[in-house]
């Protein structure tokens, strides 16, 4: 094909770069070496069950109400992808707030509910690794990050279990949040 006209030789020169870069870079994304950043079809050891993963976070929001002793604690459920496709594996995710005592800040609290957990066994800090921002403790693959609710007087918890769920969520519904206060209230 003979182009004759300039857009036409623009177009096909675009044409031609877009096609070069696309074949250059179409097995980047396969070298990445972090499990948690890669796309569908990994293997994942010891897989986790819808059930499982969601009993994994709830399980330390309720360990986290008890130990720490919150008070009027709500929380919400939803499955996050481990990667930037949304594809699987899939980790449970929950967020939840307790409210602030009366004259405490949430920073003061936040290093108060970090430091009872400690002291039943979690590990301060974050993972290696990782780096969120926030009052932060870590155990058995799970991470709690505490910071300011999105109300005054709330302390805010995102509670993120294992990368271990293989279910493809894409297109269950099970990515938006629903509302498990009754879970989190339940129980010992």
């Amino acid at each position: 094909m003979t182009t004759n006209r300039p857009g036409e030789r623009m177009r096909a020169a675009l044409t031609a770069t877009l096609l070069a870069g696309t074949i250059a870079l179409g097995g980047c994304s396969m070298s990445d070496s972090n499990p948690e950043s890669r796309g569908g079809g990994e293997e994942v050891a010891a897989p986790l069950s819808d059930e499982q993963a969601q009993a994994q976070v709830v399980d330390v929001g309720r360990e986290l109400r008890t130990v720490a002793g919150l008070q009027d604690v709500g929380g919400g459920f939803s499955f996050e992808s481990c990667n930037d496709q949304g594809e699987p594996p899939y980790r449970g995710l929950l967020e939840m707030s307790a409210q602030l005592p009366a004259g405490t800040d949430t920073q003061t609290y936040a290093r108060q509910v970090a430091d009872a957990m400690v002291a039943a066994g979690w590990t301060d800090g974050p993972p290696p690794g990782k780096k969120p921002y926030g009052t932060v403790i870590h155990k058995d693959g799970v991470m709690v990050v505490m910071g300011p609710g999105n109300v005054d007087g709330l302390l805010a918890f995102t509670v993120q279990g294992e990368c271990r769920n293989t279910t493809d969520h894409r297109d269950d519904g099970k990515t938006v949040g629903r509302d498990i206060t009754p879970e989190l209230l339940s129980g010992s």
